[in-house]
């Protein structure tokens, strides 16, 4: 039944007001009570010391009690609230205007009697009532000196048992009963704007939940979120969280989708660069022990060349497969160090000469500084301007040439590897750092190429928070550029 936060809210409130209702009413009468007393307190404080003072009740200071019995009857004609009492100096009731067997008490607590008599009292002071054991009401005091005896009280209780009767009944009067009207009308009006309140609060969060169900069910939804201001409130906040989350949850499922087709992609592609050498080393392999005895010693030498050749292909496939894995992982993180780099392209030209030899073709080295040092992986650099120069010598035709650049920028060193190649179509530019991507499609046996290198690049660029950049133009150059950060 109370399921919904609505629910439960509006219960609350109702708890709350009910409780609120029954506070404020108890109140109004405490209050009004209160305040008719401390009235009547103030306006009768001198009743007893007026009677005192006019009256004969005092003769050659002893108490004259016919005196008093006459006083006692006319006040008690004139004013029949007024219940009077002769008390001696602890409290004892000498003498009483009431009836002998309304009488219940005979004696009353002095304290609030003293109290009263003090300078200034905080009223309202209420004293024991004789006719009740458990009653209490305002009173007023009096001192009234006995000859060789301690003083003596005036004791008048202000609105006695006529009066108790009468106040009960006026609890039903007309303006209490409409005050207490007015007041719950009051109250019901605040209680169903509250409501409203709620109603309009909860909205959003319904909107919300229906929200979160809705893409729990289907997380690749979008979801059409409610408007937010962005420092709202904590509902506000709650949604504009969501949508961040939703938001970060389809970047995710998109990056899932994205690595499950290049796994895909990528066993496909690795079966068949495993296939192609691993058969045709078999095939090489077989021809030599079926046909040992008719091959001469060059042929064997031949076959057995290929067979190497294609074993260093799949040496190097495992190798860089291994080395990307190991790149991708999570925990992979650069050591880096200050180092030269300068120095560092010259030693791997240097690893390339020979093959440049091979093709005839040279290298040009164009360097703002010598001594340009870098903070980065030493190892991690090497490998993958390797990788970005042994790339230029596959694509580069004989007699052509390879540059090699550094600028110094402010704070940061550019390396560029500038080819005069084939170059690269623009249409194939966003793929080529995709892993086992080919610019001529051909996996043939001679290619010696995984389609791994600039795969590898461009993690290892990644490990270092900057980016490779490529441009070309096909039949002309090919040009490959990164920067690192300076000397730290």
């Amino acid at each position: 039944m109370f399921k919904t936060l609505f629910a439960k809210l509006t219960l609350a409130l109702v708890l709350i007001f009910s409780l609120l209702t029954v506070l404020t009413l108890s109140i109004t009468f405490i209050s009004t009570n209160l305040y008719q007393q401390e009235v009547m307190q103030r306006l009768n404080s001198e009743v007893a010391s007026h009677i005192v003072k006019e009256s004969n009740i005092l003769q050659n200071e002893r108490i004259n009690y016919a005196n008093l019995r006459k006083l006692f009857h006319n006040l008690m004609i004139l004013n029949p609230s007024l219940e009077i009492y002769l008390l001696d100096h602890e409290g004892e009731i000498l003498a009483y205007s009431a009836p002998a067997w309304k009488v219940v008490r005979f004696s009353v607590d002095i304290d609030p009697i003293i109290k009263s008599l003090t300078t200034n009292p905080l009223i309202p002071i209420k004293g024991e009532d004789p006719r009740n054991f458990t009653d209490t009401k305002v009173f007023s005091v009096a001192s009234v000196p006995l000859k060789d005896e301690p003083d003596g009280y005036l004791y008048v209780i202000i609105g006695g048992e006529q009066y108790a009767s009468i106040a009960e009944r006026i609890k039903d009067s007309y303006i209490l009963s409409s005050s207490s009207i007015a007041i719950g009308i009051g109250l019901f009006i605040i209680f169903i704007f509250g409501l409203i309140l709620f109603s309009n609060l909860t909205k959003r969060l319904k909107s919300l939940a229906r929200i979160v169900s809705q893409f729990e069910n289907n997380p690749q939804a979008n979801p059409t979120f409610p408007s937010y201001k962005k420092q709202g409130d904590e509902i506000d906040q709650l949604t504009a969280a969501f949508q961040a989350m939703a938001s970060k949850i389809h970047l995710q499922l998109d990056e899932l989708q994205t690595t499950d087709h290049l796994r895909r992609e990528m066993v496909a592609n690795v079966s068949h660069d495993l296939r192609t050498p691993l058969a045709t080393l078999q095939g090489y392999i077989e021809t030599l022990l079926i046909k040992e005895s008719d091959l001469s010693s060059t042929q064997r030498q031949d076959y057995l060349r290929i067979a190497i050749k294609h074993c260093d292909r799949l040496n190097k496939l495992v190798a860089e497969l291994f080395e990307l894995a190991k790149l991708d992982a999570s925990e992979a993180q650069p050591n880096p160090e200050n180092f030269n780099i300068a120095e560092l392209i010259e030693d791997i030209i240097q690893k390339f000469s020979l093959r440049a030899q091979e093709k005839n073709i040279q290298f040009k080295k164009q360097y703002d500084s010598i001594d340009l040092f870098v903070y980065a992986d030493i190892s991690l650099i090497e490998r993958a301007i390797e990788n970005l120069l042994e790339n230029a010598l596959r694509f580069t035709d004989k007699n052509g040439l390879i540059c090699v650049s550094l600028i110094n920028t402010e704070g940061q060193v550019t390396i560029n590897i500038q080819d005069n190649g084939m170059g690269i179509p623009e249409a194939e530019l966003p793929f080529i750092f995709d892993r086992f991507y080919q610019l001529d499609k051909n996996r043939q046996c001679e290619s010696n190429h995984s389609g791994l290198g600039l795969a590898i690049v461009k993690r290892i660029i990644d490990l270092h928070k900057t980016a490779i950049q490529v441009s070309s133009i096909p039949g002309k150059e090919t040009t490959f550029s990164f920067r690192l950060l300076s000397q730290q």
